[in-house]
């Protein structure tokens, strides 16, 4: 019998599903990290660093697209990496950084779901729940992950527009003042630390070959970091205003504390911060698997047969035995965030730079 060919079987996506996938995997990650992070160091200016890292992660966009168009145009992957250690030692740095975060995202998923829901007792179910859900949808397919994403899409954030609404009656505008307040080196560290977070972003570019128009993933990733950035600077405030800067620097997931101090007009929920929780639960989940897409992704190739379950098989057992060492250790999961933060993640962005540069030398001396 004739095998079925269906829509989603050639692994071609939209620019615009690149997006709100984008959108939900920054959107998840940065209202939960940044907050707490950025009352420590800048207080009440926070929101200036919120917007000031947007527009240098906007800048850093364009000379990424620039790079990739007018660089790596004329030149074929064997043109480019010219020697097989190049090219394995790019390799094991991608798989291994992408599997770090994707470790991190597992960690902190799973310390969530632990904190706010069920408790320590089921932390091996969670952790295995989250492989065997990260490696079914790896083994599905790009694009059939990224029509999940489309259709939740507006499930998700029209229910965190109207909570955000809501809270927005208790926010005190005096807990804005004072402006201007905060050493210029602390509010650098917070600039660096918002680029370095909005920054994950551009790992869009990595989706190119499977966009079905590359020429319009740039405006993608510009529109959902431009969405990101406005929605973290809105939460900010909103955080600011109902907590302060003291509470809000020590509360561990404010934007889900949050959840819990809003009142509802009648009511009529009683737990709205379990019911919200599946937002960032679902966004974490999407960054999840797209990190572990990206370290699996260049194994495939290392696999003459059956390469995409064998390379999601290896990367989503090393991912999880990762997590469950970080889980042992919070002091271990905070140094590999910071390691990861300050170190890994600038290495990601600059790598293809330097690629770019040692094959611009490698033209010049074939041309001498």
């Amino acid at each position: 019998m004739r095998d079925r060919i269906i829509f989603s079987d050639n692994q071609q996506v939209s620019a615009r599903q690149i997006s709100r996938a984008l959108f939900l995997e920054m959107l998840g990650l940065s209202t939960l990290l940044l907050p707490p992070a950025l009352a420590r160091l800048c207080g009440t200016d926070g929101v200036f660093a919120i917007l000031f890292g947007g527009v240098l992660t906007y800048l850093l966009s364009v000379a990424w697209n620039r790079y990739d168009t007018n660089v790596k145009q004329n030149d074929t992957s064997e043109q480019y990496y010219n020697t097989k250690v190049l090219k394995n030692t790019t390799m094991v740095i991608y798989i291994g950084a992408f599997l770090g975060i994707a470790a991190y995202v597992m960690y902190f998923l799973t310390t969530l779901i632990e904190e706010q829901l069920l408790g320590k007792s089921y932390e091996a179910t969670i952790v295995l729940t989250l492989t065997g859900a990260a490696f079914w949808g790896l083994w599905k397919g790009l694009e059939s992950r990224l029509r999940v994403y489309e259709v939740l899409f507006w499930i998700l954030i029209l229910p965190l527009g109207f909570i955000l609404l809501a809270a927005c009656s208790g926010v005190c505008t005096d807990y804005w003042t004072p402006v201007v307040d905060t050493s210029w080196q602390n509010f650098g560290k917070g600039i660096l630390l918002c680029v370095l977070i909005f920054s994950l972003s551009l790992l869009a570019f990595r989706s190119k070959s499977q966009c079905s128009r590359p020429k319009q993933l740039l405006r993608a990733t510009r529109r959902s970091l431009c969405a990101v950035v406005i929605w973290n600077a809105i939460i900010y405030l909103i955080l600011l205003g109902v907590f302060q800067v003291g509470l809000l620097s020590h509360l561990s997931y404010p934007i889900i504390d949050l959840m819990a101090v809003v009142k509802l007009p009648g009511n009529f929920l009683e737990r709205q911060d379990a019911l919200m929780m599946g937002i960032w639960l679902f966004c974490l989940f999407a960054l999840l698997n797209s990190m572990l897409y990206y370290a699996s992704a260049p194994l495939e190739k290392l696999f003459s047969e059956k390469g995409r379950p064998k390379a999601t098989g290896i990367c989503c057992l090393a991912m999880a035995a990762l997590a469950v060492w970080l889980l042992h250790s919070a002091e271990r999961a905070e140094r590999m965030f910071q390691v990861y933060v300050w170190f890994v993640v600038p290495l990601l962005l600059f790598l293809p730079v330097v690629q770019a540069i040692v094959e611009c030398l490698k033209k010049r001396i074939r041309q001498k």
